[in-house]
């Protein structure tokens, strides 16, 4: 009966429209989402600290891949990510976790769209031209800036993402906002008191504008005790308070987890440059036990399972949540 039923869950994972609202780079990590069983996932097509023109090279290294790869589609409307799921193949959102690289140049935001750029977050974890980042111990609101991008993303069909984004800044972005917000991957301070993490009121407020919070696997968002990897029930603790605090039409998965990450890089660019966010962890438990990979990602559908959700809330949460978002935003 056991199998049966564990069976009964890869088959409804596997038939679902599976999203990752923040899932790494195209290569390597990308095939192995695909093996996993992702449908479509948000790929930071440009860094944080980053320039226009590096921000275009990083364009271009990504169309490359995906004339290389024919297993990999551009994600630009929400039928492309059901072409992708009936076709078998990993569809591709273009992001940005840092909008800093507009350089209070508005028209270069209407060429990354046409590029194919369908996510941008505000900031990164420092204060930029646009707001303030959750590592400022100052958080001064939105800027003049941040309210015409806000504008512009909602007139392009951009969503918005505030994930890293500060509490004041992101608050007064879904005050402006006229389309449903994404915190790609952020968890709920209540249970974790993380900079990354964010407040009962920013869900809160996410959701009143039919927004998704996607749950991240990031042991510094996750953990009980810090620096003591976290396993995939504190995961699902996580999950369950955003379900119980808003609802299951406002939750997500955003895993976070780039595979390809060179450890000796991640360590000089995030651990040394953010360890009052990272804190103890380093690359070899910074990733929930259990979920610590793409193909490990399914793992959330059986614990969903094993909690009580029935089959329509789990894939409300894979990937149904998401794309009620895209629809709204980037359209049909």
């Amino acid at each position: 009966m056991e199998k049966t039923r564990k069976s009964d869950i890869e088959k409804l994972y596997n038939d679902s429209i599976v999203i990752d609202a923040l899932g790494g780079d195209v290569v390597p990590g990308s095939l192995s989402q695909r093996a996993a069983g992702v449908t479509a996932f948000n790929a930071t097509i440009a860094h944080p600290h980053t320039t226009f023109m590096e921000v275009l090279k990083d364009f271009y290294l990504y169309f490359t891949y995906l004339e290389a790869i024919p297993e990999l589609v551009l994600i630009k409307t929400a039928e492309d990510i059901r072409q992708a799921k009936n076709d078998g193949k990993l569809g591709v959102l273009f992001g940005l976790q840092d909008a800093e690289c507009l350089a209070m140049d508005l028209p270069l935001l209407t060429i990354l769209y046409h590029l194919g750029l369908r996510v941008s977050t505000l900031t990164y974890n420092e204060r930029n031209r646009l707001g303030s980042g959750c590592d400022e111990d100052v958080d001064l609101g939105l800027t003049s800036f941040g309210r015409q991008v806000v504008t512009e993303l909602d007139r392009l069909g951009i969503v918005l993402d505030l994930s890293h984004v500060g509490e004041k800044t992101s608050m007064q972005a879904m005050e402006h906002t006229t389309k449903p917000p994404v915190f790609s991957h952020s968890n709920p301070k209540a249970l974790t008191p993380s900079k990354r993490c964010i407040t009962d009121g920013q869900i809160k407020a996410a959701a009143e504008l039919d927004g998704v919070i996607g749950i991240t696997v990031w042991s510094p968002m996750a953990y009980r005790k810090p620096g003591e990897q976290p396993d995939i029930n504190d995961y699902m603790e996580r999950l369950d308070y955003v379900v119980d605090l808003v609802g299951i039409d406002h939750v997500g998965i955003g895993s976070d987890i780039f595979e390809g990450k060179n450890p000796i890089l991640w360590r000089a660019t995030t651990k040394r440059r953010y360890p009052g966010i990272v804190g103890e962890f380093d690359r070899h438990n910074i990733h929930v036990a259990g979920l610590e990979s793409h193909m490990e990602l399914r793992n959330i559908a059986h614990e969903m399972d094993a909690r009580g959700y029935s089959a329509d809330q789990i894939r409300k949460v894979l990937g149904g949540n998401m794309m009620r978002v895209f629809e709204k935003t980037f359209g049909e």
